[in-house]
């Protein structure tokens, strides 16, 4: 660094990029070297206005300004860089209508000629209004998934207030939060919306809305079916246990879900399994969903079971009678002696008290024995309600020719 051939090329880069700094400064602008004279424009100035914010709204009036400078390079340059300076309106002595007010610049150099674009423009002085309204909210129920229903959305606050001009107050016909959401929608959402204020033909206004966002719920139903009860019974009950009926406390459920799901359930089946049941019982069971299946009304159903307990009773002297026997032949009983038997029958009480041997029906079938002694199985037929068993399975019995 203590070499002069260093310091001159470093001075050199100096050299070259102030060159290249003012070159960009002076794009856009014009610059007369013989009269040392210089313009440039200074875009986006915010403009302010000065009038009685508390009792007055003025509209028309453009955010920004451009500033177009000229005069003594050094001074515009330094203008231009610190923009220091203030585009106003002067509105204090304003009568209320529209009018046109003219754009001012402060805080600036008198060596400079200042020209402003634009340099008139048309506001409206209106009487300042604060009104209450309701939201209205809006959502697209396209975005619903099929099946899917939207109840009326809640908002929160259900009322803002609005700020502006008599006039502009008095145009507002809607103000609205819309609510956007992504498809599809299956499932109740809240999301934050902006409040929208329009005229009656759906032109946006301009004032001021406080809060100018509200909170949105849009309550999802999900598509729903009702459906029958139906009890499956399940396991064997204890020895000696009668399972005498299985209730559910209600006949039918709400299902919710998927639409194609729903279609494809015609009812809800609830296993009860029976095999550790010993006395009257009442159970509540939890319904299992099917996958597409969200929820049910109710979550679980009361299932009453009552129970008896099985007796036993001997029915003696039942007749057995026999089919088929060929013209011509003859039949006598070997065993049992006079062709009678008994029956051990179980069931329920109140059941088994009216039961004679009448209820009961005894029968060989003979179809295609010939002459001689045969042995054939009894069979019974009896009330469906009770469990029997024969003291003798089989007959012994005699064919012979008449």
């Amino acid at each position: 660094m203590e070499s002069k051939w260093f310091i001159r090329i470093f001075a050199l880069v100096i050299a070259i990029l102030l060159y290249l700094s003012v070159s960009v400064d002076q794009r856009g602008s014009n610059y007369s070297a013989g009269s040392n004279n210089f313009s440039t424009t200074v875009e986006d100035v915010p403009v302010e206005a000065y009038y009685d914010q508390e009792n007055f709204v003025v509209t028309g009036l453009p955010e920004t300004a451009d500033v177009h400078l000229e005069g003594n390079s050094s001074i515009v340059q330094i203008t231009k860089s610190l923009r220091d300076f203030t585009v106003y309106v002067d509105l204090t002595n304003a009568p209320i209508g529209i009018q046109k007010a003219e754009l001012k610049v402060k805080n600036i150099s008198d060596k400079l000629k200042v020209r402003i674009d634009p340099a008139v423009v048309t506001v409206n002085v209106q009487e300042k209004v604060t009104k209450e309204f309701s939201v209205e909210p809006e959502f697209n129920k396209n975005a619903l998934e099929e099946g899917y229903t939207a109840e009326e959305p809640l908002v929160e606050p259900g009322k803002v207030s609005v700020t502006g001009g008599k006039d502009v107050i008095d145009q507002i016909a809607y103000v609205r939060a819309v609510v956007n959401a992504d498809a599809p929608v299956n499932e109740t959402f809240t999301r934050k919306a902006d409040v929208l204020v329009l005229d009656k033909h759906m032109n946006k206004l301009d004032v001021i809305v406080e809060p100018n966002q509200v909170s949105v719920t849009v309550p999802v139903a999900s598509p729903s079916k009702t459906v029958p009860v139906v009890i499956k019974q399940t396991g064997s009950p204890k020895e000696g246990i009668i399972i005498k009926s299985i209730e559910p406390s209600i006949r039918e459920v709400i299902l919710f879900g998927k639409k194609k799901v729903l279609d494809e359930t015609p009812s809800i089946e609830i296993p009860i399994d029976v095999s550790n049941i010993e006395r009257d019982t009442k159970i509540n069971i939890p319904i299992k969903l099917r996958e597409g299946i969200t929820a049910a009304s109710p979550e679980t159903i009361t299932v009453h079971i009552s129970v008896e307990k099985e007796e036993t009773k001997e029915i003696s002297n039942i007749p057995i009678r026999y089919n088929g026997l060929a013209k011509g032949y003859g039949l006598s009983f070997v065993q049992p002696v006079g062709g009678e038997t008994s029956l051990t029958v179980k069931g329920p009480a109140h059941v088994l008290k009216d039961l004679q041997a009448d209820d009961f029906e005894l029968f060989i079938d003979v179809n295609g024995l010939t002459e001689g002694r045969h042995e054939v199985d009894i069979q019974v037929e009896g009330p469906e309600d009770v469990k029997w068993e024969l003291v003798l399975k089989t007959a012994i019995i005699q064919i012979a020719k008449t």
